[in-house]
């Protein structure tokens, strides 16, 4: 067996179910101060709902790919980008002010939202809260399975060696089904905490989201075989029959 085979197999080997557990605490003690701090309530039903079901999601989510698919987990860990060309490297740059706005966005909304419970702002009716965790429990679903249909879906803008184009599953009903399920996540993660505040917030990082489309898609054009192809096979980034 070669050495590149050899290293083609680890990839392949699923990671330590101690990893994935230790994974899933960082997820609900990280969720937990980012909404329970600002919120100053411990004992705050809507935030409980959103950091455990989450939790729950991603957690089952991620076990399920380390069983399928361990390869994409470790693509997207990875930090470095490995697979750019003098053609590529300008697009991916775009990472350097694009993910900043993706997180302020995301967490800001969410702490915003925080805030309104601490500071009695106007609150959604638990219903309508419900109703926004289980929409964004749907996005955190879509962007999973996405996820496991891709073992090349990486955290950043790169092209991986090796890297082939995925047009099956999500992925022939729209060309970003990752992105897809967490501009829902994000979208409805300060309704679920009650709170109309923080959708600002978080419409600037599905705003940032849609700016780095046109940057990925940019750099997949040039450095991807069969890219243009597929967008007029597949015409729609996000949302099916709309955009």
């Amino acid at each position: 067996m070669t050495e590149k085979q050899t290293d083609i197999d680890k990839l392949d080997q699923p990671l330590s179910i101690w990893f994935i557990l230790i994974a899933q605490l960082y997820i609900v003690g990280a969720f937990s101060l980012m909404v329970f701090l600002p919120a100053g309530d411990w004992t705050w039903l809507e935030g409980w709902i959103l950091v455990l079901s989450v939790a729950l999601n991603f957690g089952i989510g991620t076990a399920i790919i380390n069983r399928q698919n361990p390869r994409v987990l470790r693509n997207r860990m990875r930090t470095r980008k490995e697979g750019l060309t003098q053609s590529t490297e300008k697009q991916a740059s775009s990472d350097r002010f694009i993910l900043p706005m993706m997180v302020i966005g995301w967490i800001g909304g969410a702490i915003v939202a925080a805030l309104g419970h601490r500071f009695g702002w106007y609150t959604l009716p638990f219903s309508v809260a419900l109703f926004g965790a289980l929409m964004m429990n749907l996005g955190v679903i879509i962007g999973q399975v996405a996820t496991n249909q891709n073992a090349y879906a990486s955290k950043i803008l790169d092209i991986s060696k090796g890297q082939v184009l995925v047009d099956t599953g999500l992925y022939s009903r729209v060309r970003h089904p990752l992105y897809t399920g967490y501009s829902l996540m994000i979208l409805f993660w300060p309704i679920a905490l009650g709170s109309l505040w923080g959708l600002p917030l978080v419409l600037l990082a599905i705003v940032s989201i849609v700016i780095r489309i046109h940057f990925e898609e940019e750099m997949l054009l040039k450095g991807m075989e069969g890219y243009e192809d597929y967008q007029s096979r597949v015409k729609y980034k996000l949302i099916p029959k709309i955009y």
